[in-house]
């Protein structure tokens, strides 16, 4: 397989996001998972950040589909990049730490950033669909998966019922496993 320069230069942008994103989820993850300081997250906020680690590892699977691409233009550059980028800022608003100090109410904290996360989220799902019409040509079943995801965090952006929360990242690991489901088992 012969790849072309603008081709290597756009795969390695992709992967370099999508590489920050992982590092900051592995970082906060081992923040959590060490019992040395209490987490001051919920059970559903830790689902969430798996699920967006999953997210990140789906969407760094798919970087052979850049390599698929002959002719970039600038255009399409940004067009491939905004994934990543909107994939980044998602995974940032949704590792922000509460402040440690003062009596902060956390549920109403992680309510807050839910709206922004949840609504960066529902944006990805429209680039993943729109980019995947682009390269494919066409509708595939992964796209309905991507719509029902971006619907959920569209929903989830905004009601901030905590009952829905709760059910909503229930369904996003439902969603997840459908969705590989589709993509890797023939």
């Amino acid at each position: 397989m012969d790849i072309g320069l603008n081709t290597l230069l756009v795969a390695l942008m992709f992967v370099t996001i999508l590489s920050m994103g992982i590092g900051n989820i592995l970082m906060s993850l081992a923040d959590i998972l060490n019992k040395a300081t209490a987490s001051r997250r919920d059970k559903a906020h830790v689902g969430w950040i798996f699920v967006v680690l999953l997210v990140h590892f789906n969407m760094f699977w798919h970087t052979k589909a850049i390599l698929a691409v002959d002719d970039w233009q600038f255009s399409g550059f940004l067009l491939a990049m905004a994934g990543p980028v909107l994939l980044f800022f998602a995974t940032s608003i949704l590792l922000t730490n509460p402040p440690e100090d003062g009596d902060i109410d956390l549920a109403t904290f992680f309510m807050g950033l839910g709206r922004h996360f949840f609504g960066m989220f529902a944006l990805l799902q429209i680039w993943i669909v729109g980019v995947g019409m682009s390269l494919a040509g066409s509708f595939v079943v992964t796209d309905v998966v991507n719509i029902l995801f971006g619907l959920l965090t569209a929903g989830l952006a905004i009601n901030t019922n905590k009952r829905f929360r709760v059910a909503g990242i229930r369904l996003a690991w439902g969603l997840c496993l459908a969705s590989f489901v589709i993509q890797w088992i023939p």
